[in-house]
């Protein structure tokens, strides 16, 4: 039988239910995180096992709570589904060593995926994930042994992360302005272990609250729990049909966000992300750094270049911003698939947070979810943003893969090509602009095309293009 691969990607390690992600080889990266923990030995006392709502959580969670026990580390264990940032926040209430989150975040259901949280309560850097792969590499002489159930008297203890988890995003709001707001508030969990956070935070506060898609479901409804417009169209009925003032969806761990506006439109991450740096400025009077990845907008460095504020750009995945928030000075950083985070609340982002932040801007305001788009295009110029998610054949990706890395386009849609940019993936920016970038999965059978530019009908035209390459490449 052949031995899968298992690597760390951008957030830990993800694999198909049954296929590669099973109870064997979760023991076996257990066995990894443990011995990186004990040769790394990082501040703080005791391990948080925690997980989300996925097909047979509770049970890879039992399993590394077992194996991890048997190290000799205090080892607690969530007692209900929970979300990526409330499990990092106990590490940090706790002063724990750190936090092994079974989630695949926003992947298709046949996906899970264990994502390591170090004691500082962020993404686990590169160097970390580098040990724990060097030491699973030491044990794959041995993989039988790592893979079998171990024998430990010590038992985990239940921890429930949530409620100091939900104060502290309580505390971290301006709820003087938000107190009975006038607001009627439509939020969507998309079936996931987030269900529950923002309706509490928003009814505590005395303001209307519809919740939906609250009820455990592991595969989220058929759709895959990422909050893009095409998974999203409950929650863009619902704001319609309730006359709603703004919807508010994180994903399947809680960690990311998506928006509907009062008129029902689906408003994206960049959007998000511009419209509470500007609060943060404007309103908070906040300054420092703002990081973004690769495929982000360009609304941001306008902003930046606005308020005089450093900009960094990292390649896609939110350890490269956390990375730069360790460092110090900076005020925010974020991504294209809506996980957005502020230093000052925490070193990771979080999509429930940013929801009540989002809520803030608008009472502080007393702007529109809508006006405040325009308001910030008042300042940056419009910005529209389109992606295609294209799926192609495992046994097609590696050629695939070769061939991006050498694509050179002269020009798109007869605009010629004015950069080429290869920090992660493959972006063309043309003379007007715009831009597109087309960068393949680490995990899935998927080449992603991101395109900007400055109305809508011209973004989606150079995603379309986009694709229309790659097909071209495959002989489609």
């Amino acid at each position: 039988m052949s031995v899968p691969e298992i690597r760390f990607g951008t957030e830990g390690w993800r694999g198909v239910i049954a296929d590669d992600f099973t109870v064997a080889n979760v023991r076996l990266v257990t066995h990894a995180l443990a011995r990186h923990l004990k040769e790394a030995q990082p501040p703080g006392e005791g391990v948080l096992i925690a997980y989300d709502c996925r097909a047979l959580s509770e049970v890879f969670a039992q399993a590394a709570a077992q194996v991890m026990s048997s190290y000799g580390f205090p080892v607690f264990i969530a007692p209900r589904p929970v979300s990526s940032p409330a499990a990092a926040h106990a590490v940090i209430k706790r002063g724990m060593q750190g936090a092994l989150m079974f989630t695949a975040s926003h992947n298709p259901p046949i996906f899970h995926g264990i994502k390591f949280k170090p004691h500082y309560g962020g993404a686990a850097l590169t160097d970390i994930t580098q040990s724990i792969e060097r030491h699973l590499a030491a044990l794959m002489g041995d993989r039988e042994r790592y893979t079998q159930p171990v024998e430990t008297s010590a038992q985990p203890h239940t921890l429930d992360p949530v409620p100091d988890y939900l104060e502290h995003v309580h505390q971290f709001i301006r709820v003087d302005e938000l107190y009975e707001a006038p607001y009627r508030v439509v939020t969507d969990a998309m079936h996931g272990s987030g269900a529950g956070y923002l309706k509490s935070l928003i009814a505590r506060l005395g303001m209307e609250v519809h919740a939906l898609r609250e009820e455990r479901n592991p595969y989220f409804g058929g759709v895959n729990p990422e909050p893009i417009p095409q998974n999203l169209q409950p929650l863009l009925h619902a704001v319609k049909q309730l006359k709603a003032h703004v919807g508010i969806a994180i994903d399947g761990d809680g960690d990311r966000i998506g928006a509907v506006d009062e008129h029902g439109n689906f408003v994206d991450s960049h959007r998000i992300f511009a419209i509470t740096l500007r609060h943060l400025i404007e309103q908070r009077n906040l300054t420092g750094g703002v990081v973004k990845t690769f495929s982000v907008s360009q609304m941001v460095d306008k902003l930046c270049t606005h308020y005089n504020l450093p900009i960094h750009v990292t390649p896609i995945g939110f350890k490269f911003i956390v990375e730069k928030m360790l460092d110090g000075g900076v005020l925010m950083g974020g991504e294209e698939s809506g996980g957005i985070g502020v230093t000052d609340y925490m070193v990771e982002r979080d999509g429930v947070m940013m929801g009540m932040l989002l809520l803030e801007a608008m009472a502080t305001s007393g702007r529109t979810l809508s006006e405040l788009v325009d308001e910030v295009f008042a300042i940056t110029g419009p910005y529209h943003y389109y992606r295609i998610d294209a799926h192609f054949e495992r046994s097609q990706m590696p050629a695939l893969r070769e061939q991006l890395q050498s694509l050179e386009l002269r020009e798109v849609l007869n605009t010629p090509v004015a950069e080429r940019d290869t920090l992660d993936g493959i972006k063309h920016i043309l003379e007007d602009g715009s831009w597109v970038l087309m960068r393949a999965s680490g995990t899935e059978p998927v080449v992603r095309i991101y395109a900007e530019a400055r109305t809508p009908d011209g973004a989606r035209h150079l995603a379309e293009q986009g694709h229309f390459i790659l097909k071209q490449m495959i002989g489609a």
